[in-house]
């Protein structure tokens, strides 16, 4: 072999040697440093892991974790499953005993729990099992249909009552909560989630009872049948309110009774009256304040009630014998139905005196008067048609947004002895919002027959500020008290 084609050879070989080395040895190199890279990320999330943002040895989730694990053990013995049995007869088997469950709470130390009226209605008998697995025969006490509330007692002793919040006007949208008890018989659950809203009424306690009071918080924790009765607890293991109701999707018949997203619950304001009137007389009052209320989206012509479905509104129109909220139905005998009506009336008068039919909202008496119309004909401010919805009426005179406008007061009830106006809009009670009927009238029988409420209302005559009433409850008519 001569020197050139041994040189070629070893050339060969080199390059050979090379590329392998570019095939095998460099991905080696580049994959231990990627590993390396990798490692050192796992090492400084895992030190992360390690400490807390405070230098502690927790880090946020632990922190948060751990609180979530002190509720479960402050509410876990508090908690109670509730087994509800009764006989029914359907053709083919005769006195077949069916078993339904629910949940409920301890109330206090002398044996009274608290449970929703639907998961014992009609029972014969009720046991009551605690958190240790004891099982006590319980005994229904009282209800209350119209809110969905039971009592029950049971003869135990050591037992662990429910903490309930101190400040319920505290609880707001976008809270943490816990729902606790036995949804599809997992006994002793506990889910969690945020309030998604406040004050909603569904029908669902009306369904059973058209005379049944809702103002429900809604939660997008996990509730299913069998959560029913249990406690609903804040961010400290609180009882705010009692696990009711779920909405379900009406479109699709598989997807009924199973929880889809919405929680109803009722709030502790309600629990607390109900069941302390149960305890203390065995008969639960609603306080009755005595007035009718319109929502601010309705007609104007709300305000003055049936008798009023057309005419236009006089709102600060400066003419001697009209006052603002008079409702003009009729102009020379005409009927007026928009404020074009009144105008072309006007102008069809020689002298400009017309005589008008006028209802004041808060009267039942029609009055007619001859008067002179002004001229020029006033600016549209001065008069809205009775289709105007009433925030616009409201809006006109600076008021506030929300609330609801009082269409009348009861005579001699207390509205009507504390100073409430037909026309006022009633903004709170008791430094709660009120927005919708359902939530005026769960809010009022929340107190009993004696208690005094705080009312704040702005009056449109008046519109440079609200004004505070206070009102002592009386018992509704037809309830003995």
């Amino acid at each position: 072999m001569n020197t050139t084609t041994t040189r070629t050879t070893g050339f060969l070989i080199a390059l050979a040697a090379t590329s392998a080395l570019a095939l095998f040895v460099v991905p080696r190199v580049a994959d231990l440093a990627q590993a390396s890279q990798t490692r050192r990320q796992v090492q400084l999330a895992t030190l992360q892991l390690n400490k807390g943002v405070d230098g502690s040895n927790a880090n946020v989730l632990e922190q948060l974790s751990n609180a979530t694990r002190q509720i479960a053990r402050r509410v876990r013995p508090s908690v109670v499953h509730v087994s509800a049995a009764q006989t029914v007869a359907d053709g083919r088997r005769q006195g077949w005993e069916m078993i339904g469950t629910g949940s409920g709470w301890i109330w206090d130390d002398s044996g009274h729990i608290v449970t929703n009226f639907h998961v014992v209605e009609n029972a014969e008998r009720i046991d009551v099992q605690l958190h240790d697995g004891a099982v006590h025969k319980a005994t229904l006490i009282e209800a209350d249909p119209l809110t969905d509330i039971a009592l029950l007692r049971i003869d135990a002793i050591g037992l662990v009552a429910a903490t309930r919040a101190p400040d319920f006007a505290a609880v707001e949208q976008g809270d943490m909560v816990f729902a606790f008890g036995s949804p599809l018989d997992f006994r002793f659950s506990m889910s969690s989630g945020l309030i998604s809203g406040m004050g909603r009424s569904t029908g669902v306690i009306g369904s059973r009872n058209p005379q049944g009071y809702e103002d429900f918080i809604q939660v997008d924790a996990a509730i299913n049948p069998g959560n029913s009765g249990g406690p609903l607890t804040d961010a400290r293991g609180r009882v705010i309110g009692m696990n009711t109701a779920i909405a379900t999707d009406r479109e699709h018949p598989s997807a009924e009774g199973r929880f889809i997203g919405i929680g109803l619950a009722i709030g502790l304001p309600m629990i607390e009256s109900v069941i302390g009137q149960l305890i203390d007389t065995g008969v639960v009052n609603k306080g009755f304040l005595g007035i009718g209320v319109a929502e601010p989206a309705m007609a104007i012509a709300a305000m003055g009630g049936p008798r009023m479905p057309i005419g236009v509104v006089v709102t600060d129109l400066s003419i001697d014998g009209l006052q603002p909220g008079d409702i003009i139905r009729r102009c020379n005998g005409a009927r007026v139905e928009a404020e074009d009506d009144l105008h072309k009336y006007w102008l069809q008068d020689d002298d400009g005196t017309v005589d008008l039919d006028v209802v004041h909202f808060s009267s039942a008496v029609n009055r007619t008067l001859t008067l002179q119309m002004p001229d020029p004909w006033p600016a549209a401010r001065s008069l809205l048609d009775a289709d105007t919805p009433l925030h616009q009426f409201i809006s006109n005179h600076g008021g506030p947004p929300g609330g609801m406008i009082i269409t009348s007061s009861q005579p001699g009830s207390p509205a009507d002895a504390c100073g409430l106006r037909a026309g006022d809009l009633l903004l709170r009670i008791d430094g709660r919002p009120i927005r919708t009927l359902a939530q005026l009238r769960s809010t009022i029988s929340n107190n009993p027959p004696g208690d005094s409420i705080h009312i704040e209302i702005w009056r449109w005559t008046e519109p440079e500020h609200t004004r505070s009433h206070r009102a002592t409850l009386t018992v509704q008519p037809g309830r003995r008290p």
